[in-house]
């Protein structure tokens, strides 16, 4: 129970919290991890679209049969 209550309070703390992005401009922080989640997870897709679309010769070489 006791850690359930400190993550509550946690999760109310960062809840309330406000970050100076610029001066005068203080976002909330939960917009702030959000932003930086859907960026990993776009960067993550791009990288696996990359890879996806690489040529099969380029991917790995073929060997010589004996």
């Amino acid at each position: 129970m006791t850690k359930l209550c400190i993550l509550a309070v946690a999760l109310a703390v960062i809840g309330r919290a406000r970050v100076a992005v610029l001066p005068g401009w203080a976002v909330p922080l939960p917009v702030l991890i959000l932003a930086a989640e859907i960026t990993a997870c776009a960067a993550f897709i791009a990288w696996l679209v990359h890879r996806a679309r690489r040529p099969a010769s380029a991917a790995a070489p073929a060997g010589r049969p004996s």
